[in-house]
């Protein structure tokens, strides 16, 4: 069974969005191996969001705990929130949308779920990825829109009409206006860095990273099926993932992996779609792991890409980047090519603290913090 600890976030990893009944809670209900989110085919079915903390499956940390023979593994984990469905004129108040882009906006990026079955049975028709997309994406533009007018006004009555951020604010709002997303905004060449961070500072929700996730029937998750294609051709691959949510929280609710894995070659599928989803989300999130390793435990971390060694302690503890010596670090398929543990760490690399950390990297951090 995947570890899941349910926890309030005042900043959250990922959060998903999409129209109400299309799969949101039951997609949520996989990733976390629960049945925290309430399911159901009928309006607003989630009210208040739901909030967990999210295991990314890494094979290399099993590997790894199968060489030092480690009692407990723990994977690197992020941050998940499922908020209220999305309708047409949420950015006016229409149905939860207030709430729904409250809810969204502490999240950093959004995973956007899109229908991509129909199922006449359960009263879902033939889907319109495309248009469903774009009611979506109108809201979150309209609702970017109002703070951006109220931002200039306040800009524009502070300091002068030639300020850079003054104009930049103005620019923000009439590419809103246009109905396109901040994070399609053409940033001047001159002043890239400057917008950037201006764009950062604005928080806008058309301005977060998005990965579109493609709700497919049971037989559709490996191929795809029409619908998937027309949203993969029209964002492209990077952008999309395919899941079905139903087959990823029946298999979630399983004892154990191998059982889980032996489920899923019936849909001829080699790795579940959660693990290829959330891993997704760990590398928008511009995170790489490393890995602490020894006969108790097996434990993944996450660190910002471009993190230093004495960065990297501190995801340990707090007191080991405080009090940081060195550390010793190694390719995670090289500590495997050694006989054994304690050879593995001897021919480890001793690096000091402003050593840039590599995604995979065996790690041990020498410290004088008291015990």
């Amino acid at each position: 069974m995947l570890r899941c600890t349910v926890i309030l976030f005042k900043r959250r990893g990922a959060g998903i969005v999409g129209l109400p009944n299309i799969g949101k809670s039951t997609l949520f209900n996989a990733l976390t191996c629960s049945q925290q989110a309430k399911t159901g085919n009928f309006p607003f079915c989630t009210i208040d969001a739901n909030l967990a903390r999210v295991p990314v499956y890494d094979e290399r940390l099993r590997k790894l705990a199968a060489f030092t023979g480690a009692q407990k593994i723990v994977d690197v984990e992020v941050d998940l929130a499922d908020v209220a469905g999305l309708i047409a004129g949420a950015s006016k108040g229409e149905g939860l949308g207030n709430k729904f882009l409250n809810d969204i906006r502490p999240c950093n990026i959004i995973l956007h779920l899109v229908r991509c079955f129909e199922s006449a049975k359960d009263g879902f028709d033939a889907p319109h990825p495309l248009d469903d997309i774009a009611v979506i994406m109108n809201e979150l533009v309209l609702s970017d829109l109002e703070l951006m007018e109220k931002r200039h006004s306040k800009l524009a009555r502070a300091k002068k009409s030639s300020d850079p951020e003054v104009l930049f604010s103005k620019k923000v709002v009439d590419w809103l206006t246009e109905g396109k997303p901040v994070k399609d905004l053409p940033l001047a060449k001159a002043q890239h860095a400057l917008e950037a961070s201006w764009v950062k500072e604005f928080d806008l929700l058309s301005s977060k990273p998005m990965l579109y996730v493609l709700n497919v029937d049971d037989e559709s998750v490996k191929t795809g099926n029409s619908f998937s294609k027309i949203v993969e051709d029209a964002f492209g691959n990077d952008n999309t993932v395919r899941v079905s949510a139903a087959i990823e929280e029946q298999t979630s609710q399983m004892g154990n992996r191998e059982e889980r894995m032996e489920f899923l070659k019936a849909y001829d599928i080699e790795v579940p779609s959660a693990d290829v989803l959330m891993a997704r989300v760990h590398k928008m999130l511009d995170l790489q792991s490393f890995f602490t390793v020894g006969p108790l435990m097996a434990h993944g971390w996450s660190v910002k890409r471009g993190a230093t060694a004495k960065e990297a302690s501190g995801e340990i503890h707090g007191d080991f980047e405080k009090h940081f010596l060195s550390a010793k670090v190694s390719r995670w398929d090289t500590f495997l090519t050694r006989a054994n543990l304690a050879s593995a760490e001897l021919m480890m690399e001793g690096v000091g603290e402003k050593y840039v950390m590599q995604d995979g990297e065996v790690f041990i951090v020498q410290h004088d913090a008291r015990k």
